[in-house]
């Protein structure tokens, strides 16, 4: 049995590598964000990170009822949940995307679906959406405040975009979405609260002129989960957190929140190195967190001192450093990036408290 906070009976009754999910931790993270965020009403969160109904609805039983997805197969499952609103927050273009969101608002009608965009493209495109759908599209101007990605450059171009917005038939201007990546991966509170409001500031210019020329801005979203704690005090935002939910390695560098790792991968050794003081297990970067620089992409929960040295696609090798590691021997790696681990997994296996397999939770919204 692996002790301590996270206990696992009989690791050997689970084939190597898998996924596991701890369901009192998630619950623990869900009431953080509720207090973090004040009332669920005010928190429209990520689905990508665990791609699961199960763990939605969860979620929604707490009462939080708004949803990003990155995919179309995340805002169906979504939607069959029962959720009252899903924005989907990536630019749709591909004809087959756009035919499922409009299919999507036909077959759910008590569900409201919005969209991004930022290009005048965007706008033609789900004009033409509107149209097969017999309805008008909330749509949200996609804001790059910093990481380049997608979205529009702030100040006049901004400005100019929102009015497009208004003034494509078919589509409604909701407000501005903002993804501030540039806030990723800087543990020091007070930096990243700069960035914050340096970007608030660049949507309240938008916000005032969009007032000035009587189109409304209803509603913003705004940060992932390394700022949106920085957004949930302000009245005109509803902060967008993804990773909070299984938490991992990196955003744990956050101290000042109060998350728990919920999802985990167990592995086992299956080689050594005393010649080269290294363990080899089976956690390699077809399960876990291969966005992330290799000292970054998963660490041994009961074995801190090891580190990560290689990895290829089933393998992992870690240099022992002091740490006792024989083959044959079962580990739980916390994962660098959460939101990888699904897609990599089927399901995930639940683990009660006290350390028993009671089930799994499946990865239904894993396909694109």
């Amino acid at each position: 049995m692996i002790q301590d906070k996270y206990k696992l009976l009989n690791p050997d009754s689970l084939d190597t590598p898998a996924m596991i999910t701890y369901p009192h931790l998630v619950e623990q993270n869900i009431d953080e964000i509720i207090r973090l965020c004040g009332n669920p009403e005010n928190i429209v969160p990520h689905s990508k990170t665990h791609k699961s109904s199960d763990i939605l609805n969860m979620q929604l039983i707490r009462g939080i009822k708004s949803y990003k997805c990155a995919t179309l197969k995340e805002a169906e499952i979504v939607a069959e949940c029962g959720a009252n609103q899903i924005i989907i927050a990536y630019p749709m273009v591909h004809p087959r995307k756009l035919d499922r969101f409009t299919s999507l608002i036909k077959s759910f009608p008590e569900t409201e679906f919005r969209a991004i965009a930022s290009t005048q493209t965007h706008l033609n495109l789900l004009s033409e959406a509107s149209k097969n759908a017999h309805k008008d599209i909330g749509t949200y101007m996609d804001l790059d405040t910093g990481m380049r990605r997608t979205g529009v450059q702030p100040g006049s171009s901004a400005v100019q975009f929102y009015q497009a917005i208004d003034k494509t038939l078919g589509v409604e201007p909701m407000g501005i979405h903002v993804f501030d990546g540039e806030t990723l991966y800087i543990p020091d509170f007070e930096q990243r609260s700069q960035i914050v409001q340096k970007n608030i500031e660049k949507m309240e210019e938008i916000w005032k002129s969009a007032s000035d020329s009587g189109i409304q801005v209803e509603d913003n979203l705004a940060g992932g989960s390394w700022s949106f704690q920085h957004y949930a005090d302000h009245p005109y935002i509803r902060p967008t957190p993804g990773t909070w939910i299984y938490w991992d390695t990196r955003n744990a560098e956050m101290e000042e929140l109060g998350f728990q790792i919920a999802s985990l991968v167990l592995g086992q050794v299956v080689d050594d190195d005393t010649e080269m003081d290294t363990a080899t297990v089976d956690i390699g970067s077809k399960s876990c967190s291969s966005d992330q620089p290799l000292e970054h992409r998963f660490k041994l929960i009961h074995h801190q001192e090891t580190e990560l040295v290689l990895q290829n696609e089933e393998h992992a090798v870690v240099k022992l450093n002091g740490a006792s590691l024989n083959v044959g021997d079962f580990v739980l790696a916390a994962p660098g990036h959460a939101c990888t681990l699904t897609v990599k997994f089927p399901y995930t296996n639940v683990v009660s408290e006290e350390g028993s397999l009671i089930g799994i939770y499946q990865h239904d919204a894993r396909d694109r």
